[in-house]
């Protein structure tokens, strides 16, 4: 039955062309020419590497200066736990954030006992003069508590004096004396690379100065820099086992400077007074009596993350014990210089700054 109803439906239809299986429809494709573009890249350079995995180093942020209005500096807060933006940051007595840091670096929690102690400082670089700021500053804090954190420094000294020459062999200069040390520079057997300073006695001062083009400009001793200066031993001390620092400005009238003073183990009274010296050092570079020069501290221990701020209003030095101090030490290392070497001349000493 269903064949029959098949074949008649089939020749029913049957005159349909389009069903016809003999038939084949092709469909007509539209197709869009497509330019293809050959695009270049740029080719890339590959940043210097050292061969080896560097080490990562954290970045410190600059923390903005605020300023607060009268009513909101004065409060604070009553509870051990308080919203940081409702109340000032606070600062700190350093014998308190020494104690802090004490407790992270213990055993059981760092265990890094050894750990040096930063001050971070922050410096005001202006002047009487609104458009005029001071430039970086750098130089040599000796602490009254030594402490070990580089190399020993090679320090090259021109003397010819008995007690000149005790002093260099107390301190452990690199290289002192004066004829045959004169003769190693002129033939060139020292160089730059062998040496971080140059030191000289003022009554030999006059004999070196052929020297110029052997010692670089920044090398060769200079009454600015203190590496002239009567008084041999207290110099060595200040170059051989002294700190240099360097401030970096994040601003025309801002800068920070950042320098170790201790070692967390040490007692808290030389941490205190190495302190005391770093500020006053610091201090000496001031160039204003409108306020302090250092405006700021905070202390931090690596390699806790702890940072605090620390009141530094007690160590600072009032402008008129800094001025008078500059120009007391200023008239009493030009005297000794004329006594010693009157040949150098007025021109000299009128350059050379006081060795603290």
């Amino acid at each position: 039955m269903t064949t029959i109803l098949v074949r008649q439906l089939w020749s029913s239809i049957g005159s349909s062309s389009f069903l016809r299986p003999t038939i084949q429809i092709q469909p007509s494709i539209r197709t869009k020419m497509v330019r293809r573009i050959t695009r270049h890249r740029v080719p890339t350079h590959a940043k210097p590497s050292d061969k080896w995995a560097q080490k990562k180093t954290a970045v410190r942020t600059i923390e903005a200066e605020v300023v607060y209005d009268d009513e909101f500096a004065k409060r604070k807060p009553i509870d051990k736990v308080w919203l940081v933006k409702e109340y000032p940051v606070r600062s700190w007595p350093l014998e308190t954030v020494l104690q802090w840091h004490r407790e992270m670096v213990q055993p059981k929690m760092l265990n890094s006992m050894d750990s040096f102690v930063w001050a971070r400082l922050k410096l005001d670089m202006t002047t009487s003069k609104k458009t005029k700021f001071v430039e970086n500053v750098r130089g040599l804090v000796t602490f009254p508590h030594y402490f070990e954190d580089r190399p020993r420094k090679n320090v090259v000294l021109f003397c010819r004096l008995p007690e000149h020459i005790k002093a260099a062999e107390k301190h452990g200069a690199y290289m002192f004396g004066y004829t045959e040390v004169i003769k190693q520079f002129e033939r060139g057997d020292v160089t730059d690379t062998n040496y971080e300073y140059v030191l000289c006695a003022p009554d030999v001062y006059a004999d070196i100065l052929h020297l110029r083009k052997k010692i670089s400009k920044e090398k060769f001793p200079n009454p600015q820099y203190g590496s002239l200066h009567p008084n041999v031993d207290k110099m060595l001390e200040k170059f051989i086992r002294g700190k240099e620092y360097q401030s970096v400005k994040y601003e025309e009238a801002r800068a920070i400077l950042e320098l170790r003073f201790g070692i967390i183990n040490m007692p808290q009274e030389q941490l205190i007074e190495n302190f005391q010296a770093l500020i006053e050092q610091v201090s000496t570079h001031s160039q204003t009596k409108v306020g302090p020069f250092v405006t700021g501290c905070s202390v931090y221990c690596p390699p806790s993350t702890e940072e605090f701020r620390v009141d530094v209003t007690p160590f600072l030095p009032s402008e008129e014990d800094v001025i008078e101090k500059k120009e007391l030490d200023k008239q009493v290392v030009d005297d000794l210089i004329k006594k010693s070497a009157p040949e150098i001349g007025d021109d000299l000493l009128k350059a050379l700054p006081s060795v603290t």
